[in-house]
């Protein structure tokens, strides 16, 4: 009986996402621009984009935790209305698909099933919950220097690539991997009421001052959806970690996990933000305060046997550890500063001056998790310095200059001790990240090359991104591109992801 009840949930999903892939397959077939019309006397614009992806996996088929070749086929479409009620008040919806078609096309495939592979079908074949079918979903009135925005939403306070720092509003989803380094895809919207009021200005010195208010009534709590352990659950981005007995090893897998979150409209996960925005002497200054809960649990270890089963890949056993958790309180106040350097150019780079930006905060009594399975409060200071600058190198690109853009990131932990983990990762008293990316284009923007590369520099692993884009047009586009992923410390960085190398392949199709 359950069984059947579970296939008619699967069934129920396809032919659900079916229907709503139409109207996107209908809009696809038209001329590739945004829709434009009005309905009751108002202005109507609806836009958006519909991608086909494939992936496959170049690590071989040994590893327990990947997929030789062909192991994901990501179709992602986000679907954007837009209706201005009047001058000053504006609604905007939108509506995601998230479909792998590698689990239904993979079904039969044995090493996909004794690997577990299909025990993630429930969480990543379809992404069928509302809440990550309705993205955003607000409305926005502007009356003179005030700006007012109620509901689903996304606040962006940072700027950083391949991590956040100040950016801690929206939680992060991860289930999908680490394709998207620049977080475009991956910000979940949530339930926010947003204030900001411009300050009328007659100064040579202040271009521009504003006060933005934040307020999270909590009426849907949601934290981060991040990789975690156990191919029954993230599928091909199941960390690799081995538990060693002598010259034996098990896997580690799936966490059987109690987490308490705050009960919805519950004053206990109320958050509150505040930043004064200002335009000083052509430099952008934010202060910027934040009360609320960590977007990712602290979890701490049950002290029961582990659940165990043996796979049907190696034989191995794979042991499912218990823990119990909680999103803790997270509070900071910091500053992000971006300015242009007029006299820091080279007129034989180009003559673009470089741009700073500097992202950095203090955060009081974050929770981590002792050696000992403890609670333990510890201030922290976490702040990244980055600069983009856009130099010429004829040789190589007569046409197009390069931006360049590295960045680096340092992570203080106040009164550490030995043995700290924050996530389930290892944190010392100092902890250093830098990366660097790098993109241009060619024949007249068509063609477009990037290069990422981040560097967790205290744990000693590297995540390399290298792609590159064909702009066929104003609606279609072409992705080619690689993922690699190494470390020399085991279970650190991102060395359990270490077989996660891939080569990936996407069609995009875009109305805007």
């Amino acid at each position: 009986v359950c069984l059947k009840r579970k296939w008619i949930r699967r069934v129920l999903r396809i032919v659900f996402y079916s229907l709503m892939v139409i109207p996107l397959m209908v809009l696809w077939a038209q001329p590739g621009m945004a829709l434009d019309f009005e309905l009751g006397g108002k202005p109507v614009t609806i836009m958006g984009y519909l991608n086909q992806g494939f992936s496959f996996g170049v690590a071989g088929s040994k590893p327990f935790d990947t997929k030789q070749d062909y192991q994901a086929a990501l179709m992602q479409g986000l679907l954007e209305v837009g209706v201005e009620l009047n001058r000053e008040l504006r609604f905007f919806g939108s509506v995601g698909l998230n479909v792998d078609w590698a689990y239904p096309t993979l079904q039969r495939d044995s090493e996909w099933r004794d690997k577990g592979f299909d025990d993630s079908y429930d969480d990543l074949f379809i992404y069928g919950h509302r809440r990550d079918i309705l993205q955003e979903f607000h409305m926005t009135w502007t009356p003179q220097d005030w700006f007012l925005r109620a509901g689903k939403q996304i606040v962006v306070w940072g700027e950083t690539d391949g991590f956040r720092l100040m950016d801690q509003i929206n939680p992060l989803d991860q289930r999908r991997g680490l394709a998207d380094v620049e977080f475009e895809n991956t910000v979940l919207p949530i339930w926010l009421l947003r204030a900001e009021y411009y300050v009328p200005l007659d100064s040579s010195w202040i271009q521009d001052l504003g006060f933005e208010f934040i307020f999270n009534p909590n009426p849907d709590f949601r934290g981060d959806q991040a990789i975690v352990p156990g191919n029954d659950k993230s599928g091909i981005w199941a960390p690799m970690i081995k538990i060693r007995d002598g010259r034996n090893y098990s896997y580690l897998g799936s966490f059987d996990s109690r987490i308490d979150k705050p009960t919805n409209w519950d004053d206990e996960g109320f958050e509150y933000g505040l930043r004064i925005k200002s335009v000083i002497k052509d430099t952008i200054i934010t202060l910027n305060g934040f009360y609320g809960r960590d977007n990712l649990p602290a979890l701490l270890a049950k002290n029961q046997l582990p659940r165990v089963e043996f796979n049907d890949w190696d034989g191995r056993a794979v042991i499912h550890p218990a823990f119990t958790g909680k999103y803790p309180l997270f509070r900071f106040v910091g500053f992000t500063l971006t300015r242009d350097f007029e006299n820091l150019y080279f007129s034989k780079l180009g003559g673009v001056a470089p741009v700073l930006r500097i992202e950095a905060f203090y955060a009081f009594d974050n929770t981590f998790v002792t050696a000992g399975n403890q609670y333990s409060q510890h201030d922290e200071m976490r702040y990244s310095i980055g600069i983009d600058w856009k130099v010429w190198i004829r040789s190589i690109n007569p046409r197009a200059a390069f931006m360049i853009s590295p960045q680096f990131y340092h992570r203080k932990i106040r009164d550490h001790e030995n043995g700290l983990t924050y996530d389930g990762k290892k944190v010392r008293d100092n902890n250093y990240q830098a990366s660097l990316m790098i993109n241009t284009t060619y024949f007249h923007n068509k063609i477009q090359p990037l290069f990422f590369w981040l560097r967790d520099v205290s744990q000693k692993s590297n995540l390399f991104k290298i792609q590159v884009t064909y702009e066929r047009s104003d609606v279609w586009n072409y992705t080619l591109g690689t993922l690699l992923l190494n470390g020399a410390k085991t279970g650190q960085g991102f060395q359990p992801l270490t077989n996660k190398d891939q080569i990936y392949f996407t069609i995009g199709y875009r109305f805007q």
